[in-house]
C-alpha cells in the first residue's frame, strides 16, 4: 500500500476495538473516585458485597448497552437517510 492509501476496517475489527474500549472503561470505572464522595456503585444493585471484578462486569455490560443503543440509533438514521435519498420516504 502506498502512503496515500488507507485500509478499510472490517466490521469485526471495529467490534473488537469497541469491545476493548468497553473493557478498559469497565476496568477503570471501579477505581475512579466519585466526585460526590458517595461509595455506592451500580454493582451494589446486583451484588450484595460486590468485589472489584463484579464492578468491572457491571460497568463493562453497561458500556456495551450504551454502545448498542448508539449503534441502533446510527443504523436507524442510516436506514432512514438511505430510503430518503432513494425517494422511497416522503
Amino acid at each position: 500500500m502506498s502512503e496515500g492509501q488507507r485500509r478499510k476496517l472490517s466490521v469485526w475489527e471495529i467490534v473488537l476495538i469497541l469491545e476493548f474500549i468497553a473493557l478498559l472503561i469497565g476496568l477503570a470505572m471501579p477505581i475512579t473516585p466519585s466526585k460526590t464522595g458517595g461509595d455506592l456503585s451500580l454493582a451494589d444493585w446486583f451484588f450484595e458485597d460486590p468485589s472489584y471484578l463484579h464492578k468491572v462486569l457491571v460497568y463493562f455490560l453497561l458500556t456495551n448497552l450504551i454502545l448498542g443503543l448508539l449503534t441502533l440509533v446510527a443504523v436507524g438514521y442510516t436506514y432512514i437517510e438511505r430510503r430518503r435519498r432513494n425517494g422511497r420516504l416522503s
